[in-house]
């Protein structure tokens, strides 16, 4: 991939605005973005117990795809020299979403592919190429030696979008593509959960209902490029990305440094209380409500009183790596409705050290050209 002249600099990325071109997602609640927040605004919830047990025999509960959104898709993927139900499922549902992301554009060249991927990787021996099954099924799209995989889990799509802030912006690509595809449709993937005592059961409080899904984000530096509802767009600004030094497997003291550091970085240049929502990756467990009252309290003069705090994994699970891109979309989709709001923060935390936060805007297309 091409980079930008080296005086080109984060600090000048502030700036800068990438805009969203098309999204694309496959949730637990829904088969495309305004399925899933429907559903979202609707409180519907798909958590169930799933074939998954805890050693003492308790059900995991868990939020899945439907298998029948799964069955629509028509595309031919190698399946490699062995079956894993997670990798097959995390391929589908990719295609499927990066296809919807797609839908309304066209192009002549790959646009760079940047995928939020898990902080863990898995076994991967025997299994078909997941960005190959990807470039054969969203031709001229994707070329996989025009792909990039940042692994850090929930907050590896925001790592994703500051890549395409620092290195990508104001290259020959009028497009780049950005997301993930996660599930936790894997014993291997849960057996380390439930022996930290992760994992909701019947009898947890404390724990968290594992999901899957895939969203991607088709972005452009280009306004005219960018879709349009009503004569307006939506913007991100380059995201905050900082380290918490107490995380989840850390020995030193949990201060909530961290995310506030990526929260003040995100609402640099923003106006006091302009931020309408709060898009938040909580997923239930205790930890990460305290983190975000730390954040939250330290930059409160940047809200609107009363914000409102938006944690959608009450609906469709803890989505991994896809966290990050389904908040933005989810935050884009409602800006796109909403007559009040003009701005959210979205922001996205790993179980190890990576926080990232974005602030998704709305504009209008007419005034921004002239």
């Amino acid at each position: 991939m091409s980079q930008l002249n080296s005086s080109q600099s984060s600090a000048q990325n502030k700036t800068k605005k990438l805009y969203i071109a098309g999204m694309g997602m496959i949730t637990p609640v829904g088969g495309n973005v305004a399925m899933t927040a429907a559903m979202i605004a609707a409180g519907v919830s798909a958590y169930k117990s799933s074939y998954f047990t805890t050693k003492a025999n308790e059900k995991i509960t868990m939020a899945r795809v439907p298998d029948e959104m799964i069955g629509e898709f028509k595309g031919e993927i190698d399946e490699g020299s062995r079956f894993n139900p997670r990798h097959d499922r995390v391929t589908r549902i990719a295609i499927l979403a990066l296809q919807q992301a797609c839908a309304q554009s066209n192009t002549e060249q790959a646009a760079p592919l940047l995928l939020a991927m898990p902080e863990i990787k898995t076994d991967s021996e025997g299994l078909s190429s997941f960005v190959e099954n990807l470039a054969n099924n969203l031709k001229p799209w994707i070329n996989p030696v025009m792909s990039r995989s940042m692994h850090s889990g929930r907050a590896s799509g925001m790592e994703a979008i500051a890549f395409a802030f620092e290195y990508l912006y104001g290259t020959q690509y009028p497009y780049v593509l950005v997301g993930g595809s996660d599930s936790h449709e894997d014993s291997s993937r849960l057996m380390p959960l439930e022996r930290d005592g992760r994992l909701l059961t019947t009898g947890a409080a404390d724990a968290f209902a594992p999901g899957e899904a895939a969203s991607f984000l088709l972005l452009t530096p280009y306004l005219e490029m960018a879709e349009q509802r009503k004569g307006q767009v939506i913007a991100l600004s380059a995201p905050g990305i900082a380290d918490e030094a107490g995380h989840l497997f850390s020995e030193e003291h949990y201060r909530g440094d961290g995310l506030d550091r990526a929260f003040k970085k995100a609402l640099l240049n923003q106006p006091e209380q302009s931020i309408h929502s709060i898009y938040s990756s909580m997923n239930g467990e205790n930890h990460w409500a305290k983190e975000y009252g730390v954040a939250f309290l330290r930059n409160r003069k940047m809200f609107k009183d009363p914000v409102r705090t938006e944690h959608p994994a009450d609906c469709y699970g803890d989505l991994g790596s896809a966290t990050a891109t389904t908040l933005i979309a989810l935050a884009a989709e409602h800006l796109f409705n909403s007559t009040k709001a003009q701005a959210h923060l979205v922001y996205s935390s790993s179980d190890t050290a990576k926080r990232g936060a974005i602030v998704v805007e709305k504009l209008n297309a007419a005034m921004q050209i002239s």
